[in-house]
Formats: structure tokens, sequence, C-alpha cells
């Protein structure tokens, strides 16, 4: 099996992040760009129980994947 590992492009800006409080209910706005979100957006959490969400045009724009391993260990 293939594994991949996210990776945002350099371009993006932790700065614009807007993280939802731990116990907050979920945004319709998408964290970066306050656009419109999908049925079923990126999400990714800090250990806090934060959250952040992306729509679909930002994730195209600002997230790549990398091939990490082909899970044989190698």
């Amino acid at each position: 099996m293939i594994k991949h590992r996210l990776k945002f492009k350099p371009e993006f800006d932790w700065g614009r992040v807007a993280w939802s409080k731990p116990d907050s209910p979920r945004s319709p706005l998408c964290s970066y760009c306050q656009g419109a979100l999908p049925e079923v957006p990126l999400m990714l959490w800090r250990e806090n129980g934060s959250a952040m969400q992306l729509c679909d045009p930002c994730v195209e724009n600002l997230v790549t994947s990398e091939v990490v391993g082909d899970g044989d260990g190698a």
C-alpha cells in the first residue's frame, strides 16, 4: 500500500488560519479564505482540540501530497 503525506505549499500563510475554539460548533466557512465549505472539507486538529477546515479551492491551491513509502517497510 502506498502512503501519502499532506504538505502545505510554501505560500500557505499559517497566520491567516482562523482556528476554532476546542468546544466550538463547526463553522460553515473555510478557515483560510472564509469561502463556503464542501460537504466534507479537509480538517486538521491541534492537540488542544482546536480545528481548521479548508475548502476545495484552498486545498487545490495550497496543499500537495508526497509518497512516503510503499508500505513494505522500504
